[in-house]
């Protein structure tokens, strides 16, 4: 007959290596505001402009509803830099992305694009109406969104 005796490790010996098994495991964030939630937590109505030929050219057509969160893509592909600035941009509280650069809060007037980059402006229309907008480098482009008041189906 054989007899296996255990040998029990102290208690004292097991706690590093819990502790090191805790570091490991995810935690998640107790609570996240508004502000940090991503921006695909809601759903955006997504306009796209194209900055070619120095025109602003309108991909899709669409109205623009106020009270929805809403993003402009604003694509440059021209072989210059263009502005893209409005008078409700500095009134508005804003976030805004593109390469090597980010943007947040309220009393931004504009931005400047460069050539083949591209810069989401992301915001909540707050009236309806309409936005203009121009380019500050080439006085000729200019554009307008209208704002709608739709009611829901």
């Amino acid at each position: 007959m054989v007899i296996r005796t255990r040998t029990r490790q102290p208690r004292h010996r097991l706690f590093p290596i819990i502790l090191l098994a805790l570091l490991f495991v995810p935690i998640p964030p107790l609570s996240q505001s508004a502000e940090e939630a991503p921006a695909q937590t809601q759903s955006e109505q997504r306009i796209e402009l194209l900055m070619r030929n120095y025109d602003f050219i309108l991909t899709h057509p669409l109205p623009i509803r106020f009270g929805v969160p809403t993003v402009i893509i604003l694509r440059n592909q021209d072989i210059v830099a263009h502005g893209f600035q409005s008078s409700a941009l500095p009134l508005l509280k804003i976030r805004a992305h593109g390469e090597g650069l980010a943007a947040y809060g309220t009393g931004i007037e504009g931005f400047h694009i460069d050539p083949g980059k591209t810069l989401a402006v992301h915001f909540v229309p707050e009236r309806s109406g309409h936005l203009t907008f121009h380019c500050d480098l080439h006085p000729q482009m200019k554009g307008e969104l209208f704002l709608l008041e739709i009611p829901a189906a």
